[in-house]
């Protein structure tokens, strides 16, 4: 398949909220999958040392089929930037395209991605990074090839540090909206003894497939190619989804079939502002918020399943 290659440059007073706004533009035409760079933490371990710790220019890329219908969705890009700048004189900002094949968006990841420590013990590294581990560390292998998810964004990395949290003692573990199946490994290497992920991207089965063979695992794992929880049976003790909110309030309305009495069900994608509305949509669904955490305005937020009418 071929691709347009698109890639925003910008500055900005407000980073972060600039960040939001320009992955929001992307998400209304349909780019689910993007590349942020920006900075992950104050760390300096958790960096190659090619990087800086902080970028004064900040980027997002993202991906548009290159069908009849992409030069109309780079139009409404061009539009919406200049629209914004209009009303943020601080927002300054450059665009590029390119042509690419499956093949050079596979090869663009690596020039980004390099092994990063995840949490104290969960260490994340591509193949073509050597690392040499800790004696306390969990270290996941991954290429996230055409499937998003390499662990760096702050979505991910919360997800992450619930996991850590709340897998004990837990046997099945479902990933919705699975990507390049992070979650799942990392659940796997935490304990859990089946995990089960399931993504709309026809591309994630190979993927994830790939990663679990890299770090060893043949077994007690499956891929489902649908949306949400249609094509999901079974029920599960343990849910997380790392998805966009809009999406999320939607898996809201099918989630209980899915769950085990007491699950503990991970939400991640969330923008604070949306919280509140989101945690009050969840109460509808039997499900009590037991904690939460925040980074960058991305919040992420565990429930548990309090439904003992099934």
């Amino acid at each position: 398949m071929n691709w347009i290659k698109v890639k925003v440059d910008y500055v900005s007073d407000n980073l972060e909220e600039t960040k939001v706004k320009l992955i929001n533009m992307f998400d209304e035409i349909g780019i689910k999958q993007i590349e942020v760079i920006d900075y992950f933490s104050e760390n300096e371990l958790d960096y190659n040392a090619n990087f800086s710790i902080k970028n004064d220019v900040w980027s997002i890329i993202g991906y548009i089929v290159d069908n009849r219908f992409a030069n109309t969705k780079l139009n409404i890009i061009f539009n919406n930037l200049k629209e914004f700048q209009n009303e943020n004189t601080e927002f300054m900002y450059e665009i590029y395209t390119a042509k690419c094949n499956d093949e050079d968006w596979q090869d663009e990841w690596k020039k980004y991605f390099h092994t990063v420590n995840i949490t104290d013990n969960i260490v994340i590294k591509p193949s073509w990074d050597e690392y040499e581990p800790e004696s306390n560390e969990i270290v996941i292998e991954i290429d996230p090839g055409l499937a998003f998810g390499t662990g760096t964004h702050e979505t991910t990395s919360l997800c992450v540090e619930f996991l850590e949290k709340y897998v004990k003692g837990k046997e099945k573990l479902l990933d919705i909206g699975c990507g390049s199946g992070i979650l799942m490994l990392i659940g796997k290497k935490l304990g859990v003894k089946k995990v089960v992920g399931i993504d709309i991207d026809e591309k994630v089965r190979d993927v994830v497939l790939e990663n679990f063979s890299k770090n060893g695992i043949n077994d007690d794992f499956e891929v489902i190619i649908g949306n949400l929880v249609d094509d999901v049976n079974g029920k599960y003790d343990l849910v997380v989804s790392n998805i966009l909110v809009d999406v999320l309030e939607k898996l809201l309305e099918d989630i209980e079939k899915i769950l085990e009495k007491g699950a503990t069900v991970i939400f991640s994608g969330i923008l604070n502002e949306k919280e509140e509305a989101f945690v009050k949509k969840a109460e509808n669904y039997n499900l009590k918020q037991i904690d939460r955490r925040e980074k960058n305005n991305w919040v992420s937020l565990v429930f548990k399943y309090e439904n003992y009418l099934i």
